[in-house]
């Protein structure tokens, strides 16, 4: 786990290992045209956004576009973080136990807005291909979301 120094100081005093499981979305396993293996996300189980023709570099980068969860169910930081955390948890499970051939990167980023915008936490993920890597890891703390916290499961 790979924290910035905001996401640090947010979840200090946190057992990520305590967190309540509960599955929020399915993750299922699809495959392009050229039989490439990319994942999506959904709450549903019609997923209309949830086919493409890219490959390689692209397939990552179409699921970074697609596999976003938003939070914003409250005003208060601790609460978004709370229930952004259990989506995370939960999500890194799945991605373990049914996906342990493949690595992603789980990324959890974490916004205290300002003014009438409310806090609000994105939840995505991608699986690593060819070493590419949507965050750069080495240079974690020069992302401009406040607090950024990836996860690389199966590595």
């Amino acid at each position: 786990m790979i924290t910035n120094s905001k996401m640090k100081e947010l979840i200090s005093g946190i057992d990520l290992s305590s967190i309540d499981i509960k599955n929020y979305y399915s993750v299922f396993e699809r495959e392009n045209s050229n039989n490439e293996k990319y994942w999506t996300i959904s709450n549903e189980t019609d997923c209309t956004m949830c086919t493409t023709s890219l490959i390689g570099k692209e397939l990552t980068d179409f699921e970074w576009d697609n596999n976003e969860i938003y939070v914003a169910n409250s005003r208060d930081i601790k609460q978004v973080l709370n229930l952004a955390l259990k989506m995370f948890m939960s999500l890194k499970k799945i991605l373990e136990e049914n996906y342990s051939y493949q690595q992603f990167d789980l990324i959890l980023s974490v916004s205290d807005k300002d003014g009438d915008i409310t806090p609000n936490a994105n939840i995505r993920f991608y699986a690593v291909r060819d070493n590419y890597r949507i965050i750069d890891l080495e240079n974690i703390e020069n992302y401009k979301m406040e607090a950024l916290l990836v996860y690389t499961i199966n590595s």
